[in-house]
């Protein structure tokens, strides 16, 4: 079947969306020697990837703002400086490299889509237990560091890290839910988990030091 530049847009979206999409790909046709089969995939993953970047930007941002809200609390316990963004970064590499081994397990048929896969369900076990040791790492890390750099020896802060880690174990089922369910509605895992996972793991870190505060505190 023959497919047209046009054939990008058969999908309902709000007009000035469709509008701008078809003027920027209209260009890229008439200046360029790809097929219109390659720009209506073009035009599949960019409209996959400019949806889910819009979200994981607003999601960081509100993880921003109910980060700013805890100023009082970091400052009582400086070491959270140290502890936060290496926090931060574990969760959206823990969770990002889980979900691309599902994406590829799903595309070769090695893994249902399905929660109670066997594949699924060790990889759930491998980033649950992952997020734990790195959790007390990072806590003693933040701990050391802290008696270090401000001369304040305080245990608190490894005691928040492992009750962070606790609470944000929720974001393995979360991430193998939603990659599945993105696979089942025929999207690529590839272009949407990644922003995903980054702002799930913002957010989730976030509210798991908001919890593991008031609990330690």
């Amino acid at each position: 079947m023959v497919l047209y530049w046009h054939d990008v847009f058969s999908v309902k979206l709000p007009l000035d969306y469709r509008r701008f999409i078809e003027k920027l790909l209209y260009k890229l046709i008439k200046n360029s020697f790809l097929t219109p089969n390659q720009y209506l995939i073009m035009g599949n993953d960019f409209r996959e990837i400019l949806a889910v970047e819009l979200i994981s930007v607003s999601g960081g941002l509100l993880a921003g703002v109910v980060l700013a809200s805890m100023t009082n609390q970091i400052y009582l316990i400086p070491g959270l400086f140290i502890l936060i963004p290496g926090f931060l970064e574990m969760r959206g590499s823990l969770g990002g490299s889980m979900a691309a081994r599902l994406s590829s397990g799903l595309f070769l048929g090695v893994v249902r889509p399905k929660m109670n896969d066997r594949t699924a369900k060790s990889n759930m076990l491998a980033t649950a237990s992952l997020i734990m040791i790195s959790s007390v790492i990072l806590g003693i890390f933040a701990y050391l560091a802290s008696s270090w750099f401000f001369g304040i020896e305080n245990m608190k802060i490894i005691f928040i890290s492992v009750i962070a880690g606790m609470v944000s174990i929720l974001m393995a089922p979360l991430t193998v839910y939603t990659t599945f369910w993105v696979f089942r509605k025929g999207h690529d895992p590839n272009n949407i988990m990644g922003p995903y996972i980054t702002t799930l793991g913002d957010v989730m870190s976030v509210v798991s030091f908001m919890i593991a505060i008031v609990v330690v505190a």
